[in-house]
């Protein structure tokens, strides 16, 4: 199990690794970073790149507690998280060997045909391509779901123990309600009636 968190966390970082100058090359070889992709242009290609980084650095976030991450998954999902990022990463790393072809004059841009294939390129052959990055689109949905339902998790825990100290807060102001809060705690009138209007939230919330 330990192994497969290990290997999450290892590609995340080649992940941002490699994504980190991927825009910046893209414009030097002459890419429009606007171009829409994805199957209903959802994504600019810069948009992508940022969603890429974003979906790394949550990963990592997620990943970091190890002992959490491990309890709210089974070692399928995180064989399958793995794979995703797996393939991501070897997508940016392909888009990198093309633009490396294309400073090298081996390939060409056509700027002619972007319009209908994003990020369209000539091959040596004479065959319009789009850079591989424009797969990144169906890793990124894969993964999706389970950034989703481990943020959830995370956010119902988070929830679950400020419910509990509330229910302390809650048990001990009914043990001494007859204390004048504001005299006691040095509250303001203002302070007093935000924390009473929070009381009132959190108990409708329970």
């Amino acid at each position: 199990m330990s192994l497969s968190t290990s290997k999450i966390n290892s590609v995340l970082v080649d992940i941002k690794t490699m994504n980190n100058s991927l825009l910046l090359r893209l414009q030097q070889s002459g890419f429009d970073s606007s171009q829409l992709i994805g199957s209903e242009n959802e994504y600019s290609v810069k948009s992508l790149l940022h969603h890429i980084d974003a979906l790394a650095l949550q990963f990592l976030t997620i990943t970091a507690n190890r002992e959490q991450f491990i309890q709210r998954t089974s070692h399928q999902e995180r064989l399958d998280i793995h794979n995703h990022l797996r393939n991501l990463y070897i997508c940016l790393k392909q888009t990198h060997n093309t633009l490396d072809m294309l400073s090298d004059g081996n390939v060409q841009i056509d700027l002619n045909n972007q319009l209908s294939k994003p990020l369209a390129y000539l091959t040596e052959q004479g065959v319009y391509e789009s850079l591989i990055l424009v797969k990144a689109v169906d890793y990124i949905e894969a993964l999706k779901p389970y950034g989703r339902m481990l943020d959830l998790v995370i956010a119902q825990q988070r929830i679950h123990a400020l419910s509990a100290v509330l229910e302390t807060l809650l048990f001990k102001e009914q043990a001494t309600a007859s204390i004048d809060m504001l005299e006691d705690h040095g509250l303001t009138e203002e302070q007093a009636n935000a924390l009473e209007l929070s009381r009132y939230l959190i108990k409708q919330a329970m």
